[in-house]
């Protein structure tokens, strides 16, 4: 369903924030060959590594924004009207990358930063930001760093030797068209879905 009510919560309830547990996202969704393309190395690295956490939001994307409530009328106001204005573009992807950490190791393929995307970051935080609550600082425009996610959840030293060996040689120099922007909807513990999504229009 998309755009309706999920998980027995109600967006419109109260202020009309849904106040639960919850990391929801502004991404944009990969175009068909690249998604395909992200797909198969999911499926690949479930094969020889055993890696399956990252299918919690089995979407491949990128993500401009992830935050914990959002007021979800008001922001679907607000991408609708930013989607309208905008023209879809290209960005570049090169390597892996790998985001350390004692809770949690992410493996991942940079997207490249230019200015046009940082502006366009910074634009979308800054309409959204007021129908925001709980947003992730690591998101922030002094702290993006786009990425398109290809294990995490379940990735431990040994999950990410056996999938940088098996992924090591492979080409990321990527360029993926992008049109769109999606709201992404995920409850504790369930399945990330998409809410709703807009194309770039102009």
């Amino acid at each position: 369903a998309k755009g309706g009510k999920f998980a027995g919560v109600d967006p419109d309830e109260g202020d009309g924030f849904v106040q639960v547990k919850v990391m929801h996202g502004i991404v944009s969704l990969l175009d068909s060959t690249h998604y395909q393309k992200v797909e198969d190395i999911w499926s690949r690295l479930e094969e020889h590594c055993s890696l399956t956490g990252v299918r919690v939001t089995p979407i491949p994307h990128f993500s401009w924004q992830i935050s914990e409530n959002y007021n979800f009328d008001a922001l679907k106001s607000v991408l609708e009207q930013l989607a309208s204005e905008l023209t879809p573009f290209t960005v570049q992807t090169t390597g892996l990358g790998v985001f350390t950490g004692k809770s949690d190791i992410v493996l991942y393929i940079p997207v490249v930063k230019d200015e046009g995307l940082l502006k366009l970051h910074q634009q979308i935080w800054k309409r959204t930001t007021p129908f925001s609550a709980g947003l992730a600082n690591h998101y922030a425009p002094e702290n993006w760093m786009p990425h398109i996610t290809i294990g995490h959840g379940d990735v431990d030293e040994d999950g990410l030797a056996c999938a940088t060996r098996l992924l090591a040689r492979e080409n990321f120099n990527w360029e993926i068209p992008v049109d769109n922007l999606l709201l992404v909807y995920q409850n504790e513990g369930e399945t990330g879905i998409e809410m709703a999504r807009f194309y770039f229009s102009r």
